[in-house]
């Protein structure tokens, strides 16, 4: 209470002084003043016109910027990620060919899982990105693709200033798009293969004589999944108005989404072997299902020496199965989000500006599958097992730049009230009841736990920007952060309560960049905590005598990142070569505390440190203005450095690669836009990976190839703002495993289970766009 108080007095300042500002200048500015970076220079925005992605010149550590023309060239639907994907360091798989498929969709960066990363849009905290969501959301459910302006992504250190205690690893900061100060808007609509069908539509009402700018959009998107039974579907609105105030710019933004995807079914090497590819979900032959538990539940009664409980269906799985867990009947998920945020930026003086954020987050979501594990009330062999999330977050971040002489001052605050809740319910079926696994269901007939969760996020940083010389700029700040996570379980077991918290108050950061005629060279050490998480996956994953025991000892997770590199700039030919050493340490595994058959729980706990070393390079060759050449390559060894335990069992770990890590990305892209035509073909390489922690399962490397290509149609012919184009995703229909860990990794093959997402086949797309 008293830091929402704090908030609003320091908004009711802010508005104050933009009042001031409106009074002296009597007159509007041409657009909202762009709030600085610590430790960075504003790109050569004449330099960088056009280009797809901008090698960040000025900033202190390996940084680029990945423009709207990236993401307008892929399918529209396609998640901003997919757009993320080219660049060096950065490995993306997922199993839909839009990257939007959230529980198959994986994302790692320098040996960094998606959940040790830093995400925010237009400043605000999406969390860490994770399926079972416990702190935020999805960017491909926040925001439209269509309505990002652009991606600036971190592959190391991070931004001091970024609202995350997540980003072990780097971050990625999307910025949607303006308001247009012309009145306009644009209409697309997309078929493709699987009935794909995406339709978009924008409207911005240009400059209104209040100096108000206003912009609603919306987004329609149905596919049919490319095996198996269902759709992924989508449905979003976006709102966003920009009001100047004197030299002020106040800025309030409104996302509301509705998306539900029907699963994927896991795979394992073993039914991969036996069953290929093509496995999936068994709905709609629900006679399988039924038959697969009731074989089950056959097998353990005979194997105990009891009658059948269900005599017709025998003891024998109907191939090509041989276990009740090859697949089940249905999954899905549902989730509704709303994610709005008001932004006043006041320049109070030349030297001094002020800025403030209040955001709010509201979601409601489940996941469900159909499990034998748990017959319904009357003994049918079946029900509908979900795990239910709810998020309702308040937080506000305050911010203050000064430019005195050759320093560019800034300090921050960040503040989050997060209250969660993750409950484990079943819900009965029967010949005539099928629950929809994309629905939110209701009345369970029992429920394994209901939890209340809450975290306290108090993270501030300060920083200094010196330009001793044209030529060399030194940056340096630290940050600090507690964050604090409850749980209360009001039905249920594990029944657990609880807080434990993680702090650290002196995260540093020193970076600087030194120009020799055209080309710069940096270097950046940074130091960074992760924060607990309010979850299953975290500290709650036990226990009360399990939690008892690990909160007094537990540390957080922790990086420390040492980058250099050099940006080159030869004319049309620019780039980025970068080399970067990480030490993860602390790193949090759940473990059994001692011989699993005495009882003994499953707990958090810190199992050592993980190295990261490797080399980065990307380029831009721009042949001719139409045409450019884009390339990239980067090499990561990164490895564990110690053994684990597991109970009375060593798991050897040591010196092995970490899951889902591959140690070469190799990409290459043509780019062809003269204004009417223009197209793209891209190509990319994966290395094999990791599956299990000791490194004995694999899966092979792979290259993907996509392709675009549009037509323009003059601006002064009667057909003017109108434009076709059409996408092919995986055009060479490579088949290849895609996201892992879908369903946990495991430290052995003998451990080993359903893990494993198929990569999309080939799929095509047409477009047809209208801008007005």
């Amino acid at each position: 209470m008293i830091s929402k108080t704090l908030l609003l007095s320091s908004v009711s300042a802010l508005l104050l002084a933009a009042g001031t500002a409106q009074a002296q200048s009597g007159a509007l500015p041409e657009r909202p003043a762009a709030t600085a970076s610590e430790g960075a220079s504003a790109p050569d925005a004449s330099e960088d016109q056009g280009e797809i992605v901008v090698y960040g010149s000025g900033r202190v550590r390996q940084e680029q910027t990945v423009t709207k023309a990236a993401i307008d060239i892929l399918p529209p639907g396609s998640s901003p990620l997919k757009a993320v994907s080219r660049l060096p360091g950065v490995a993306l798989q997922s199993s839909d060919p839009f990257g939007s498929y959230e529980l198959g969709t994986r994302l790692s960066v320098r040996g960094f899982n998606q959940s040790q990363m830093g995400y925010t849009l237009d400043g605000v905290p999406l969390g860490d990105m994770f399926y079972n969501g416990h702190n935020g959301l999805h960017v491909s459910r926040a925001i439209a693709a269509e309505n990002i302006a652009r991606v600036d992504v971190s592959q190391g250190a991070g931004s001091l200033a970024i609202a995350s205690t997540s980003n072990l690893g780097g971050n990625l900061e999307f910025v949607s798009r303006a308001p247009s100060e012309t009145i306009g808007g644009e209409i697309a609509g997309t078929y493709g293969m699987y009935d794909t069908v995406h339709l978009y539509g924008r409207i911005d009402s240009g400059l209104l004589s209040t100096g108000t700018l206003i912009s609603v959009s919306g987004v329609y998107h149905d596919a049919d999944k490319w095996k198996g039974f269902g759709k992924q579907t989508d449905r979003k609105i976006n709102g966003k108005v920009v009001q100047r105030i004197g030299d002020a710019t106040l800025t309030g933004w409104l996302n509301y989404s509705l998306h539900k995807e029907r699963n994927y079914a896991d795979l394992s090497p073993a039914t991969l072997d036996r069953i290929g590819y093509d496995l999936d979900f068994l709905r709609p032959d629900f006679d399988t299902a039924v038959l697969l538990s009731q074989v089950s539940a056959n097998q353990t009664a005979a194997a105990a020496r009891r009658a059948l409980p269900f005599p017709t269906a025998g003891v024998v799985f109907p191939s090509p199965y041989t276990n009740v867990n090859d697949t089940y009947y249905d999954s899905g998920g549902f989730r509704k989000d709303w994610l709005g945020a008001l932004t006043l930026n006041v320049p109070v003086a030349d030297w001094l500006d002020l800025g403030a954020t209040y955001y709010h987050h509201y979601d409601r979501g489940s996941g469900g599958i159909y499990t034998p594990a748990a017959f319904s009330p009357d003994g049918f062999p079946l029900s509908v097992r979900t795990t239910e999330y709810g998020i309702n977050r308040d937080g506000g971040i305050a911010r203050a730049t000064a430019r005195l002489g050759a320093h560019t001052f800034q300090i921050g605050y960040w503040h989050e009230d997060n209250d969660a809740t993750t409950d484990r319910s079943y819900y009965a079926v029967s010949q005539t009841n099928r629950p929809d696994v994309t629905d939110l269901l209701k009345s369970p007939f029992r429920s394994d736990f209901l939890t209340d969760l809450t975290t306290v996020t108090n993270q501030f940083f300060v920083s200094d920007s010196w330009q001793l010389s044209d030529a060399l700029t030194i940056a340096g700040g630290f940050k600090g952060a507690r964050v604090e996570n409850g749980i209360t379980t009001t039905f249920g077991t594990p029944f657990i309560n609880g807080k434990i918290a993680a702090k650290d108050w002196f995260q540093p950061q020193i970076g600087a960049t030194w120009r020799v005629g055209r080309q710069e060279f940096f270097a950046n050490y940074a130091e960074n905590m992760r924060a607990y998480i309010s979850s299953f996956r975290g500290p709650f994953g036990t226990t009360q005598v399990g939690f008892e025991a690990i909160r007094g000892v537990l540390k957080p997770e922790t990086s420390r990142t040492v980058e250099g590199g050099w940006r080159f700039n030869a004319g049309p030919l620019r780039g980025v070569l970068a080399v970067y050493d990480v030490k993860f340490e602390n790193r949090l595994l759940a473990a059994f505390s001692g011989a699993n058959i005495l009882g003994n729980p499953s707990v958090l706990q810190n199992v050592g440190s993980v190295t990261s070393r490797g080399v980065e390079v990307a380029a831009t060759y721009r042949v001719m203005p139409r045409l450019s050449l884009i390339g990239s390559y980067s090499y990561n060894d990164s490895t564990y450095d110690d053994d684990t335990v597991n109970g009375t069992a060593t798991v050897r770990t040591k010196g092995v690669r970490t899951v889902d890590t591959p140690a070469h990305l190799a990409k290459g892209e043509i780019n062809y836009d003269d204004g009417s035509l223009f197209g793209n073909l891209a190509g990319g390489y994966t290395s094999r990976r990791n599956v299990t922690y000791t490194g004995d399962v694999t899966v092979d490397g792979y290259v993907l190839v996509d392709a675009a290509l549009g037509y323009r149609f003059p601006a002064d012919g009667p057909l003017a703002g109108l434009e076709l184009q059409i996408n092919a995703a995986n055009l060479l229909d490579k088949r290849y495993i895609a996201a892992l860990g879908s369903g946990q990794f495991f430290n052995t093959a003998a451990s080993l289970n359903n893990t494993l997402q198929a990569g999309s086949p080939r799929q095509v797309f047409g477009t047809i766009r209208k801008r007005f």
